[in-house]
């Protein structure tokens, strides 16, 4: 992962280099790429002034300039230049609103509508808008947002739309009336990364992957209180996803929902907990592989919920329980399977005579009626699996495996309630 997110920050360099002298308060110095001024413009449009002089003043545009800026209030502006970074300097607190003097964005902080533009260190108030709206040319990319936020904006925090490989890091978005960020339509093969920062109590979704999106991954985000889905991905053009290191709590509904012909997404070494729904969703999505979360029973709907639809190609292994680790075998589907919470251990006490528990309990059950509903449940030790509907009885199809010890769930074995599973021996 660090790797790969080092390759994605040299292909901008060029527009990332930091900030080396702080510009005065309520000013905006436009450098060239030697760093030397050359022009100290004021006043509430001064950054989008800043960026009208590099337009004019700089040839070719190719040539990297930077825009740096004092502490302060500013209005909006639109960034219709390459090649540009517009960064906060050193310890300057900077602040844009959503429409200048002149309003040059309709309600947004930034707009960005060239490749190769870095903006770091801003901070966006209410916008009317979205925050930062990047809309780019198909065979542009190369847009680095770095530690930015954005507070209550009135569609959008972040949108990216079109344009090829970006850079998402430490951005802070709090409060948004629709999705925290949301990507559309991103060309190319080049890789997409949102890295780290937060997303807290987004109107919708905290990550929306709206249309075709690849080749994105998603490292260490922190998603909060979304009245909709935390990460949603709900289209048969997205794949190649990588999520790893993130926490999604407090969802209104799911936590993560893979579904609509999703293909090839892996999520890892995260904690989805808390939510309304269920924990992770997995409706029509290829090629998903799952390891190393917790499965805690904290999501209403259950910590792993399969519904109906055909997948193939999925692997869930290292899933990990309050009371130790199990994987699943195969393709679940139309089940909910949930570790078993603190408060509901007195449900899945006790156990077979002369049986010690030699692993997780779990709470199964189906998600519909169908007759095609079925779960292989793998656990590390034990001799036999054993449900609980009343006293705890042998699993009949259990039996210890090369690996483990393993019991297929199938229909007669899942009703539509949760019951609890658990190995012994």
């Amino acid at each position: 992962m660090i790797r790969r997110i080092g390759a994605v920050c040299a292909l901008m360099a060029t527009v990332t280099t930091p900030v080396a002298l702080a510009a005065e308060p309520g000013t905006v110095e436009v450098r060239d790429e030697a760093g030397t001024v050359v022009a100290v413009l004021a006043g509430p449009d001064a950054i989008q002034d800043g960026v009208r002089a590099v337009t004019t003043s700089r040839a070719p545009e190719s040539r990297p300039w930077s825009i740096v800026v004092g502490a302060g209030t500013y209005g909006d502006a639109a960034v219709a230049t390459p090649n540009l970074t517009v960064a906060a300097g050193p310890g300057a607190a900077v602040t844009m609103g959503g429409a200048g003097l002149r309003d040059d964005t309709g309600g947004n902080c930034l707009a960005i509508t060239r490749g190769n533009v870095a903006i770091s260190g801003i901070a966006c108030a209410a916008p009317r808008r979205t925050g930062i709206i990047v809309t780019l040319r198909n065979g542009e990319g190369g847009v680095a947002l770095r530690g930015v936020s954005v507070d209550r904006a009135g569609v959008d925090g972040i949108a990216i739309t079109g344009g090829r490989g970006f850079l998402v890091e430490g951005v802070v978005i709090t409060g948004p009336a629709r999705d925290g960020i949301r990507i559309t339509l991103p060309a190319g093969r080049d890789e997409r990364v949102i890295s780290g920062g937060s997303v807290t109590g987004a109107g919708r979704d905290g990550l929306r992957l709206a249309d075709d999106v690849r080749r994105l991954r998603v490292a260490g985000l922190v998603v909060s209180g979304s009245r909709g889905y935390g990460i949603a991905s709900e289209d048969a053009g997205n794949g190649d996803l990588a999520i790893e290191g993130v926490t999604v709590t407090g969802s209104g509904r799911d936590g993560i929902i893979l579904a609509g012909g999703t293909l090839r997404t892996s999520i890892l070494s995260s904690a989805i907990t808390g939510n309304a729904g269920a924990g992770v969703m997995l409706g029509d999505a290829s090629g998903v592989r799952i390891a190393d979360i917790p499965m805690d029973g904290s999501n209403a709907r259950g910590d792993l919920v399969f519904d109906s639809e055909i997948r193939t190609g999925g692997s869930y292994t290292g899933l990990r329980a309050p009371d130790g680790p199990f994987s699943l075998v195969g393709q679940p589907n139309s089940a909910r399977i949930s570790g078993v919470p603190a408060a509901r251990a007195r449900v899945v006490s006790g156990g077979p005579a002369r049986l010690a528990k030699r692993g997780p309990a779990l709470f199964v059950g189906a998600t519909s009626r169908t007759a095609s509903r079925r779960v292989v449940l793998r656990f590390t030790s034990g001799r036999a699996v054993y449900r609980k509907a009343g006293p705890w009885r042998r699993v009949p199809a259990s039996r210890v495996v090369r690996g483990g010890l393993q019991a297929v769930l199938g229909t007669s074995q899942l009703g539509t309630a949760s019951t609890a599973y658990a190995p012994f021996g």
